[in-house]
């Protein structure tokens, strides 16, 4: 094995904890992905709070190993209050340099990965023989399996305390195993023989480019879908769920744990091994890859409110993707005709306070954009939590908004689209008030936005608004009530529900503005609504405590 040559190395400093530290570790990189992959394991895995970890890569013949392109390691040790230090050194022998940063740091741990077949053990032995008893060797896959782990057996050196760290030898499946296949198809991969006709050649360089820059988009992703969930658990905000443990759980699926049928998902009934019972959303991939996987994610464990559903985990594999969240009994839409109206009135009012909560304690904005009674589940006492973030959006800045802006994506359910938003693609929260008002509609009427039968379908707020406009307020409420309601409450719902419904964006109001404090004031005795009918025309003027300019519900003009 060949000496040490004379080193030299440049630090990158990147995270400095204040705490005392606990454990010094080596991790060896290579340039390749892989050991990236294998860090962010290793430091989801093995570090704990106030450990010390040293990245050291030993520098080699065109090398494009770039230091500064660690920060989604930097933000996981942040997250655990870890020093993390890249160094990059340079020396003749890859492993007698790993072998010396360990003792001059007085490492306990030094960290390889290796390839899903494992690592030689001739490497191993040398590895071995370049440490003290007191470090311990620890092979990694990118996966996060510890596939050896063994102290050290030189002589040389310090002793220094021994690592024990009680670590599992048993793990999941690796995510990426497509970037497995990539490697193997660019290696497949080979230039045509001379004897290939030029067309031959080009088409076939054509087709490697085309397959090649494909495998990079899908690795690309994949490596973003791993980076975010590590981070996020990390932070302790949600659970990675492997397909056995969702499986176990479930019954393997058993369709008797079925709960919601939806277009893009199912729902389950789960029993964790803990024994809380909980739901897990199985999203088809068709509709959901693993990018809109992080990002409902990431929105449900940044949202905390009581009336927006708490996420507990996630399960991002090869067999499936899953969000795994609170359970409860059902959703507005299943139990819609069985709710007495103060319940119909606490779900109008709790689900105003989430969007109040998603449209003004954040900045920007998040807009959810599918707002429905089947998106509105109930738990055991009626109370209601916003659900299914999958199409949910940032509001980008009106500053940021210019006429290259191209419109947004239309997501949503028929029935509750803004008419902006479903003819132009306009995006804000005036979107999810528009929904919102539809979804009071369903609560007074006690129907859904889209009456289906066999002749047609019809809206029903096309139908709301015919009633309004001919001064008939009373037929719009539910029968099933049978007169058991206030009135005063139901006045003040049918006015939200048609400032909500304005035809212009901009004359609708916000949560925060009108809707909420109207219905949080329902019963306040200081508060007098009013219907009767303009004098001068067919539309209904309802009298609100601050302005009524907001009665026009089909205006001519287009929307703004």
């Amino acid at each position: 094995m060949a000496g040490k040559a004379s080193r030299e190395w440049k630090v990158f400093p990147i995270v400095k904890s204040k705490e005392e530290k606990k454990r010094t570790m080596i991790v060896g990189l290579k340039s390749d992905n892989y050991s990236r992959e294998m860090l962010l394991r290793f430091l989801h895995k093995v570090v704990n709070p106030r450990d010390n970890v040293l990245a050291i890569h030993v520098q080699e013949p065109s090398d494009t190993f770039d230091p500064n392109t660690f920060y989604i390691h930097e933000d996981i040790c942040k997250a655990k209050q870890v020093d993390f230090l890249v160094k990059v050194c340079n020396g003749d022998s890859y492993i007698s340099e790993l072998g010396y940063q360990v003792r001059v740091n007085y490492a306990t741990i030094l960290a390889v990965g290796c390839s899903l077949s494992g690592i030689k053990q001739s490497v191993v032995n040398d590895c071995l023989k370049e440490l003290p008893p007191s470090c311990s060797f620890l092979v990694m896959d990118k996966s996060g399996k510890i596939v050896l782990q063994r102290p050290g057996t030189s002589q040389q050196g310090s002793i220094y305390a021994p690592f024990r760290h009680p670590l599992s030898s048993s793990s999941e499946k690796s995510y990426f195993h497509q970037q497995r296949a990539a490697s193997q198809l660019r290696k497949s991969l080979t230039v045509p023989s001379s004897s290939t006709a030029p067309s031959m050649q080009q088409t076939d360089i054509t087709a490697r480019y085309n397959i090649r820059k494909a495998v990079q988009v899908s690795d690309l992703w994949a490596e973003k879908v791993s980076h975010g969930s590590l981070i996020l658990e990390a932070k302790g905000l949600v659970r990675h769920f492997t397909f056995q443990e969702l499986s176990l759980a479930t019954n393997n699926f058993s369709p008797e744990m079925v709960i919601g049928v939806g277009g893009h998902s199912k729902v389950y009934r789960a029993n964790l091994e803990d024994g809380q019972a909980v739901a897990v959303k199985i999203l088809k991939e068709t509709h959901f890859p693993a990018e809109d996987l992080l990002h409902e994610v990431r929105i449900l464990s940044d949202v905390k409110h009581e009336n927006i559903i708490q996420i507990i985990g996630y399960c991002y594999s090869k067999e499936m993707h899953a969000i795994v969240c609170n359970l409860l009994i059902g959703s507005l839409k299943q139990n819609l005709r069985q709710l007495r109206w103060n319940e119909r009135m606490g779900v109008a009012v709790g689900v105003a306070k989430a969007l109040e909560y998603l449209h003004h304690s954040f900045n920007p904005p998040i807009i959810h954009r599918d707002v429905k009674s089947s998106n509105i589940l109930l738990s055991g006492t009626r109370q209601p939590q916003l659900s299914d973030f999958g199409g949910a959006m940032v509001s980008q800045p009106s500053e940021q908004i210019s006429a290259s802006t191209k419109p947004s994506k239309v997501v949503g359910t028929f029935g509750y689209l803004a008419p902006e938003y479903m003819m132009y693609g306009k995006v804000d929260e005036k979107v999810d008030v528009y929904s919102y008002g539809v979804v009071l509609l369903e609560l007074i009427t006690g129907q859904e936005a889209i009456q289906t039968n066999e002749a047609n379908h019809e809206s029903l707020v096309l139908w709301a608004r015919s009633l309004l406009n001919s001064g008939l307020c009373e037929r719009l409420i539910d029968p099933h009530l049978s007169g058991d309601y206030k009135r005063e409450e139901m006045e003040i719902m049918i006015s939200v529900a048609r400032l909500c419904l304005v035809h212009s964006s901009s004359r609708r109001p916000t949560m925060e503005m009108r809707v909420r404090d109207n219905l949080l004031n329902a019963k306040s005795k200081e508060e007098k609504f009013t219907w009767r009918m303009d004098s001068s025309s067919s539309t209904v003027i309802t009298t609100l405590p601050v302005d009524d300019s907001y009665h026009e519900i089909l205006p001519s003009e287009a929307p703004d």
